[in-house]
């Protein structure tokens, strides 16, 4: 499944972005978009999945970045 995903940045000046990924997001996933990180907050169906597609609203706000592991 390819997620077509349209990440709408909640109180911040990042435009946001549409993103096709291999995974679906889920609620507290940190996202990179650019330079900057985000978590997420809310996840919306955009329209029924369509063959091999999904079209997902996503709604995110500013975060830091998740710790490296070493």
């Amino acid at each position: 499944m390819i997620y077509k995903i349209s990440y709408v940045i909640i109180g911040g000046r990042h435009p946001g972005a549409i993103v096709n990924q291999d995974h679906m997001p889920y609620i507290g996933e940190k996202v990179q978009i650019g330079e900057l990180w985000y978590a997420v907050q809310e996840i919306k169906d955009l329209l029924p999945p369509q063959r091999n597609f999904a079209y997902l609203h996503v709604t995110c706000q500013p975060t830091k970045p998740p710790a490296k592991q070493n």
